[in-house]
């Protein structure tokens, strides 16, 4: 692949990336639910749709993640080690935020 490609390509992914954070802050407050009686039904009603909030955040930040490991292939295709280095980098330093 083409250093030209290659950056191209890197650079979509940091643009991908950076949307699915920007998400991925902007959903957080799905897992805060409130509103629902305090009722068997609600409690159940309130862990279910905080549990769904919480599945939609797991998804962005493997989004994130795999864009980040697509950009280290690209770079890695056209021989940038280094650049690809730093972005596997990246994207396992998102992995153990997502786990801390």
């Amino acid at each position: 692949m083409s250093e030209e490609a290659a950056r191209g390509l890197a650079d979509s992914c940091d643009r991908l990336a950076e949307r699915m954070r920007q998400a991925r802050e902007g959903a957080a407050p799905l897992t805060a639910v409130r509103g629902f009686p305090d009722l068997p039904s609600g409690h159940a009603l309130t862990r279910g749709f905080a549990a769904k909030g919480q599945e939609y955040l797991d998804a962005l930040s493997a989004f994130e993640q795999t864009a980040l490991r697509h950009k280290a292939a690209y770079l890695a295709a056209a021989s940038l080690f280094l650049e690809a280095d730093a972005a596997n980098s990246a994207a396992l330093a998102r992995t153990v935020a997502d786990t801390a």
